[in-house]
């Protein structure tokens, strides 16, 4: 019996450990602001698909809602073929050179938002 206790004990404590940790990580939701995950991508696009993969797990275990943005930092041909691939997995993913993210970020009227 006791074994079952400190079984069902230690269960209690990861589920609960889990259940802060992911609190903790995930970003504060502010009103209806949209919120960008600005990805800088250069060279062949290496660690993308493993960045995307984390991204995608917070918004899959409900954590944040927010719009993925790739900005071209300098990619290769091969890097680009990456992110159009990419895209095609994911059609919500937003893509954009480096100078056109710096506009928007700059825009004063609505704060660098831009609406979708």
């Amino acid at each position: 019996m006791e074994i079952l206790m400190a079984l069902l004990c230690a269960a209690l404590l990861l589920w609960f450990n889990r259940l802060i940790f992911t609190r903790l990580i995930s970003p504060a939701q502010q009103g209806t602001v949209p919120v960008f995950a600005v990805i800088p991508a250069v060279g062949d696009g290496d660690g993308l698909e493993q960045t995307l993969r984390h991204l995608h797990w917070l918004q899959g275990e409900k954590l944040s809602q927010f719009t993925l943005l790739i900005v071209d930092a300098g990619l290769t041909p091969a890097g680009q073929d990456l992110v159009q691939a990419l895209q095609r997995k994911d059609t919500s993913l937003l893509f954009c050179p480096a100078e056109e993210a710096t506009l928007i970020l700059k825009r004063k009227d609505d704060h660098g938002y831009f609406s979708l």
